[in-house]
């Protein structure tokens, strides 16, 4: 099986690269590496990290919220449609999502 890899982009801003590295469904596991525009959403991604982890729905719920309202999409590298994941999260060099 070939690597499948997508970009992730916001509007046409490319933010990083995703490469799938094992499914367990419903989540798609994958190794994250970062493009220029990250920064401009890492800050979101961390607060999402953080209210995951205080187990706090509603800081849970504003938090993935935050990064849903990004519109983000996944343009895979092999030229296929692209995805619109509904949940994706991104901790350093490791990215979940589903669709």
């Amino acid at each position: 099986m070939s690597s499948q890899s997508w970009e992730l982009k916001g509007d046409d801003t490319l933010l990083g690269v995703v490469t799938l590295t094992e499914i367990d469904q419903p989540w798609f596991r994958c190794e994250f590496a970062l493009s220029k525009g990250w920064e401009q959403v890492e800050h979101l991604f961390q607060a999402q990290a953080t209210a995951v982890d205080s187990g706090d729905q509603q800081r849970m719920s504003e938090a993935i919220g935050a990064v849903r309202n990004l519109q983000l999409k996944l343009h895979p590298s092999d030229g296929g449609e692209a995805i619109t994941p509904i949940m994706i999260h991104i901790r350093g060099r490791k990215a979940n999502f589903r669709y």
